[in-house]
């Protein structure tokens, strides 16, 4: 019997690549993220842009053959599932069409978990932050939790949905925006358990530091999720005036306040924004934890935005496949010494096309970025190379255990600890 890998890779799935109603409205007939992706030019000399999916497949989610392909080959070269994004708005749900498939059709036999991306729409790919397209309120209602509830149910009992510790995994995007969210965990959880789950393993997702560092008490882990997590870290030495620390109060500001300085900056000050991709990876090798919780570490692929910011765009310089192969092996190499259950990254992304960041075959590179995963997971390539950094992780040492919580006490509030790193 082959022996499960010590390190498994999830990689965020996102669904704009069917029409629906709504999209239609805002953006014109038959909308999808491809509509973006195709219309994409270069900006300077040597620019990869625009992104050509290999064969021209410019796939329809709402067809399941699609998701039969995307499952056949994340398997093929070693992933371990998909994290959905997941969007609701007090009941009203979008781009749920491929989450729908998957959980109608058992054949899908591929690991997956959602993540709720519980932000406001807006029209900010065209500089308007403050024209709401679709608001996220959060209002703390028990009715509206249920709902909630019920529809997640299906996916926390689905036998494919991933597990940490016997309990069904839910990853939240902006966990300081939710009003009231201990006594909503305290519900769920509460209905969990009644319905035979084992419990909700929490987890809230970290790109930036957390603008109330309190939440997280009542969660079970965090995830980094890159490169954002890296850039926006204190100790980044590649910062840009975006990511600078002088900026981190106004991330506490209500989000609409935050979209109409952001309206302001695309209008007066529009510029290409570069990061060093090696710099960046480097930064993402060191292992962080806060709160006193477990922290799953993230990875990326790529990162060029042009597709929807055009002008305004933030480009990661120096990626490659083999950029990606190197910063990649070591980045298993370090999260196979992690304690459990921290051996899990989150790849950002399976097909986010519109960002650059993807791991399904282009016209460029073909399969090299899924077959740099494959080779890393699965240890074909077994010489560890020196970070080149004086901030090195010692891949010859374990960081500190962090022990797991027990049913009894998820949910249960504890304090807030500060950030710590090895």
């Amino acid at each position: 019997m082959d022996q499960e890998p010590p390190v498994k890779l999830i990689a965020f799935y996102f669904p704009q690549f069917h029409a629906i109603p709504e999209n239609d409205e805002w953006w014109g007939k038959g909308f999808t993220d491809w509509v973006n992706v195709r219309r994409a030019t270069p900006q300077f000399r040597g620019h990869y842009q625009p992104r050509v999916p290999l064969g021209n497949r410019y796939y329809d989610q709402s067809d399941k053959k699609t998701l039969e392909w995307q499952i056949g080959i994340a398997r093929k070269y070693g992933l371990h599932g998909f994290c959905h994004y997941h969007y609701w708005f007090d009941g009203k749900q979008l781009l749920e069409t491929p989450t729908n498939i998957v959980l109608g059709s058992k054949d899908l036999d591929f690991p997956f978990c959602l993540a709720w991306a519980n932000e406001t729409w807006s029209r900010r790919w065209d500089g308007r932050d403050h024209h709401i397209l679709q608001e996220q309120t959060h209002r703390p209602d028990k009715g509206r939790w249920e709902r909630h509830f019920n529809y997640l149910f299906r996916a926390w009992s689905d036998d494919r949905a991933i597990k940490v510790e016997g309990m069904p995994v839910f990853l939240i995007y902006r966990a300081h925006r939710i009003q009231q969210i201990d006594q909503m965990f305290d519900l769920w959880r509460e209905m969990a358990h009644k319905r035979g789950l084992a419990g909700l393993y929490l987890v809230s997702m970290k790109q930036y530091e957390f603008p109330v560092p309190e939440v997280l008490q009542h969660f079970d882990a965090t995830v980094q999720f890159q490169p954002f997590e890296a850039i926006y870290s204190p100790d980044f030495e590649g910062a840009a005036l975006e990511t600078s620390k002088a900026l981190a109060p106004l991330r506490r500001l209500p989000e609409k306040v935050q979209n109409l300085l952001r309206a302001i900056r695309y209008r007066f000050f529009s510029r290409l924004t570069f990061y060093d991709y090696d710099m960046v990876w480097k930064q993402m090798l060191k292992v962080e934890r806060e709160g006193g919780i477990p922290a799953f570490p993230g990875a990326f692929v790529d990162w060029d935005n042009t597709a929807r910011y055009v002008k305004r765009a933030r480009i990661f310089r120096g990626a490659s496949p083999e950029r990606f192969a190197f910063w990649f092996r070591q980045l298993v190499q370090v999260t196979a010494q992690r304690p459990a259950p921290e051996q899990l990254i989150f790849l950002n992304a399976w097909n986010e096309w519109a960002e650059a960041t993807y791991l399904e075959p282009d016209d460029r590179h073909g399969y090299r970025y899924l077959e740099a995963v494959r080779d890393a997971l699965s240890g074909a390539v077994n010489v560890q190379v020196p970070i080149p950094s004086t901030d090195r992780v010692d891949l010859e040492s374990r960081p500190e255990q962090v022990a797991p919580r027990s049913a009894t006490a998820r949910g249960r509030p504890r304090r807030a600890k500060g950030r710590r790193r090895r």
